[in-house]
């Protein structure tokens, strides 16, 4: 397999997109940690009820924007057709042969930032405190 430019850049996006995952994953289990820390018992008193527990099956991460979502998508989709000298299905889209070198020359620029843009689409909810 050949390492190129774009193979690199789409890695590392993709590395980054993990990494926010994970530093998610980090700060959720602090915030519970914060959580349970402060309704724990004061002079021999409980201070409140049980942690409250996630719904069966519920996702712990949320979406700040669905349309950013999908433009996400559709970045990665527009770089995967580039790569792919906007052929698709054996339809040619772009029929000028330099546009499509040009433009296919940078297919890595749009799957990047659809990787990326995802990123940053994906947050955690903060428990909150019943007071």
């Amino acid at each position: 397999m050949k390492f190129t430019t774009g193979i690199i850049v789409v890695s590392v996006a993709i590395v980054l997109f993990y990494l926010r995952i994970a530093l998610l994953r980090g700060q959720k289990k602090r915030y519970e940690r914060e959580y349970a820390l402060k309704r724990r018992k004061v002079h021999g008193r409980s201070k409140g009820a049980a942690l409250p527990s996630p719904e069966p099956g519920s996702s712990p991460y949320k979406v700040t924007s669905w349309l950013l979502v999908a433009l996400s998508i559709a970045l990665m989709l527009t770089g995967m057709v580039a790569y792919n000298n906007f052929n698709i299905f054996g339809i040619e889209l772009i029929k000028n042969a330099d546009t499509v070198k040009t433009l296919a020359e940078y297919w890595y620029f749009a799957v990047a930032a659809g990787v990326l843009l995802l990123a940053f689409c994906v947050t955690i909810d903060k428990p909150r405190l019943d007071e």
